[in-house]
Formats: C-alpha cells, sequence, structure tokens
C-alpha cells in the first residue's frame, strides 16, 4: 500500500520543505491512528502494516532522555513565521500525545508488547520536568497545567496552543484506558480542566477563537478544530461544560468548509464585495421573477459585518457573499451539523412544539408534536436545516426529527 498525501518509499508520512523530505512526528502519528482506524473498518490488513511503519519511525528516531522517548522535529521552524525560531531538535507534547495514542491503539488490536513498552516510554515524557535547553513539554502556567504543542528549546516556556494541548491530552486518556494508571488519570483530569477554564480566554464573540493564548494569533480553521474537540471532550468526561462550550464556539463563527446549494426567493439581491477589513469595495444588485438557486463555496463571517454569509461560487452574483436570511437566502437541506455523542437534555419553551424530518433536497415534512412547555427531551444532534437552526430529538416517539433549536432550552 503506497499511502496518501507525502510519504517516503516505505509509506511514512513526511512533510516536504523546500524540496525535501523531513519527519514529522504528529504527521506520523496521525496517520498511524487513521491507519488503524481503515483497519478496524475494513480488516485489510496492509492498514495496519502501514500503521506499525509510522510506530516504527518514530521509535527508530527516539531520543531517549529522563525515562522517557521523546520524537524530534529534525527541520528549523519558525514560530507562526514571525517568532522565536526552534532550531532542530525540537519538541512537541502534541507529537507525544498523538504517539502515546498509536503505541497504546497498536498494542490493543496486536498484543505485541513492543508497543506497550512505546506507550509506556512515551507516557513517561508527560512526566519530566522541564528543564531549558533539554526536552520538555509540560509545564504549569498561572495555576494551569498545560501540554505544550510548541515547547521552546531554549528557555521553559510556549505557545499555549489550544488545539495541540487538546490533542495531547487524549493520549493521556487512551494510555488511562488501557492501564488505569492514577497518575495519567490526575495529569488528564490537569489538562481538560485547563481546556475548559480558558475557554473564554481561547475566544473572540462572534469571530474565530484564538489559535494560542501565548501570542492570541487568529484559529482559522482551527476554531472548527475547537468545536469538535469539546464534543469528544464532553464524551470522555460526561460534563456538559464541554459541550456547551463547544456550542458557544460554534454560534461565534460557523464551521468550516460548509459549501451548498442556495436557494433565492423571488425579489430583490444584493452581493457584496469586502475587503480584509470588512468594508465594502463591490455591490452587485439582481432581481428574480422567481425562485432560483446559485452554489455557494464556503459558509462564513465577514469580519466587521454582522450575519453569515455565503460566498456566491457560479451565476450572477458569482465572487459575491451573500447575507444569509432564513425563507429568503438559504442553504438547501442539513449542514454545518454537529453530533453529540452523549445525548443531552433540554426543555421545552415554546409550544405548540413542531418536528420536521428533511429530505436531500431541502424538503421539510412537519408533524405537530405532543409535548407542552416545559416538558423534557433528548437531542443528539444539532444543525441548519435551510437555513434555520434545529436539533434532533435522540428519544420518544419523534426520534429522529427536527425540532427548532429556539424551541429548546438544553440543560445539560
Amino acid at each position: 500500500m503506497e499511502g496518501w498525501g507525502t510519504v517516503d518509499e516505505h509509506g511514512v508520512r513526511m512533510v516536504n520543505l523546500s524540496g525535501k523530505l523531513y519527519d514529522h512526528p504528529v504527521n506520523q502519528a496521525q496517520y498511524g491512528i487513521n491507519l488503524l482506524e481503515c483497519y478496524r473498518l475494513t480488516n485489510d490488513v496492509r492498514y495496519l502494516d502501514n500503521a506499525k511503519c509510522q510506530a516504527q519511525r518514530l521509535i527508530d528516531r527516539k531520543v531517549a532522555y529522563g525515562g522517557g522517548w521523546f520524537y524530534p522535529y529534525p527541520f528549523r521552524y519558525a514560530l507562526h513565521r514571525v517568532y522565536d525560531i526552534y532550531e532542530p531538535p525540537w519538541y512537541s507534547q502534541m507529537a507525544q500525545g498523538q504517539a502515546l495514542s498509536l503505541f497504546v491503539r497498536l498494542y490493543q488490536v496486536t498484543g505485541e508488547t513492543a508497543y506497550q513498552e512505546a506507550a509506556d516510554r512515551t507516557f513517561a515524557t508527560f512526566l519530566v520536568r522541564p528543564v531549558a535547553g533539554k526536552p520538555w513539554g509540560v509545564y504549569v502556567v498561572n495555576n494551569l497545567l498545560w501540554l505544550e504543542e510548541y515547547p521552546n528549546p531554549k528557555a521553559v516556556r510556549g505557545d499555549r496552543t489550544y488545539n495541540g494541548h487538546i490533542f495531547s491530552a487524549w493520549g493521556l486518556w487512551d494510555y488511562w484506558v488501557l492501564t488505569k494508571d492514577e497518575r495519567a488519570k490526575l495529569l488528564l483530569q490537569g489538562a481538560l480542566t485547563t481546556a475548559r477554564d480558558v475557554h473564554l480566554e481561547i475566544r473572540r464573540p462572534q469571530w474565530r477563537s484564538k489559535y494560542c493564548l501565548t501570542h492570541g494569533k487568529d484559529a482559522g480553521t482551527y476554531h472548527t478544530t475547537h468545536i469538535t474537540q469539546h464534543l469528544l471532550n464532553h464524551a470522555i468526561t460526561g460534563d456538559p461544560a464541554f459541550a456547551r462550550i463547544s456550542d458557544l464556539y460554534y454560534s461565534d463563527f460557523p464551521v468550516h468548509g460548509v459549501s451548498g446549494q442556495i436557494r433565492f426567493e423571488a425579489g430583490d439581491h444584493t452581493g457584496y464585495k469586502f475587503d480584509a477589513q470588512g468594508r465594502v469595495v463591490a455591490s452587485k444588485k439582481i432581481r428574480l421573477s422567481r425562485y432560483s438557486y446559485a452554489p455557494s463555496a464556503e459558509r462564513d463571517k465577514v469580519l466587521n459585518q454582522g450575519g453569515v454569509w455565503y460566498n456566491i461560487s457560479a451565476g450572477a452574483l458569482a465572487g459575491y457573499r451573500v447575507k444569509e436570511t432564513p425563507a429568503r437566502v438559504f442553504q438547501l437541506g442539513e449542514y454545518a451539523a454537529l453530533g453529540y455523542r452523549i445525548d443531552r437534555k433540554g426543555k421545552v419553551i415554546a409550544a405548540p412544539l413542531k418536528a420536521y424530518t428533511i429530505d436531500s433536497a431541502g424538503r421539510m415534512k412537519a408533524v405537530t408534536t405532543t409535548y407542552k412547555v416545559g416538558d423534557m427531551v433528548t437531542v443528539d444532534r444539532r444543525a441548519y436545516l435551510n437555513g434555520v437552526q434545529h436539533l434532533r430529538l435522540a428519544s420518544g416517539d419523534y426520534a429522529g426529527r427536527w425540532v427548532g433549536a429556539a424551541a429548546i432550552l438544553l440543560t445539560t
């Protein structure tokens, strides 16, 4: 099996920098995890063999220090392209956590003790005290435990990268599930407490979250990563605080990668072009005698402009943005979905309550439920249906149907 993405002659994931291939521990660990998932779904041993190749490369390149195995980065790196220069070798606790997940899962699948040893040695890096100039990745800042994706190789400081911290914590979860090691549990609790307690510092209301706390860089598409990470944190802990954080970030900025068919009702419509600060630099008005459709390449926000916007990619308004307006300009069907891995409870706050089904063409059918104000329901999914946010009922006579999100007050 040749593999996907940039790989070397052994099928190991690499990164191409200026025409030269370099090992990339996070990419190798995550690729190995994905290959194991492919193996679970298909039972094709080639996926398992390739996952082993990723693990072996990590092991072959390890640097032993403080009783643990660290996985070095062999290339020069400029943090955010403007801050500290990391000369090789440098290390990442995100890589340590993702490698830990890979080794644990390989041991669970194969029973090979070499992977158990690799997991034990990788976990040991979470116990290493930070010393400037030595491999490290775990430290305390403002009484909060951080698993540092970009630990400075010369000083005990870092980026406090939010997504990398959480990815690293999941390695502790996998290791605790396997071993029930109380040290892993304590570290996991500390790491997830940090993720929970700094979420308002990471947040930028009605915009994308921050990528990191140290520099406050824009998260870009990692905003969606933050949203989905907290869904899994909710599943791991059962703590509804994480589901609420996910909902909060979801309300601030749309999830990335949503495209689809936009319906325009009859009447006047105006498309806009904006500069980087959200100032209008061009506009175009059209008049429709009947409803019409056009594709959107992305659904997002515009800086200093209210609402959510569609980036129209064909038709009379191609290259312009049009504001989402329920019942007037809206994407057809179900989109921007979040699946809750643990059902959430909610209270009906508006009745009569209608429940809907929707097909792939965006056609909705409604039934009037028997729910009264104050009745409790459970939901398992959030999404937009034809431009309006809905929740999917998870149990009862109307399970699988959608209700307007505004009609339900979630209590967990």
